[in-house]
């Protein structure tokens, strides 16, 4: 299980769909992240929006080092 309060900015999210994301902002309440979309394969016109991510949508986080 992911604890989202240690997520920190610059990190990169798989979110479901296969979406990735990077974090802009945790609000260290332990449920939203607001994230850039990278990569969206259903729909690649939302490539550079920023969203709220909720906690149930991530798969996979990553240090910005590391990568997905």
């Amino acid at each position: 299980m992911i604890n989202i309060l240690d997520i920190k900015v610059g990190s990169k999210l798989l979110l479901r769909e296969g979406v990735v994301a990077e974090v802009l902002e945790n609000m260290q309440d332990g449920m939203w992240l607001q994230v850039k979309y990278l990569e969206v394969p259903n729909s690649p016109d939302e490539v550079g929006s920023i969203e709220l991510c909720h906690a149930q949508d991530i798969l996979n986080a990553s240090d910005a080092a590391e990568g997905v």
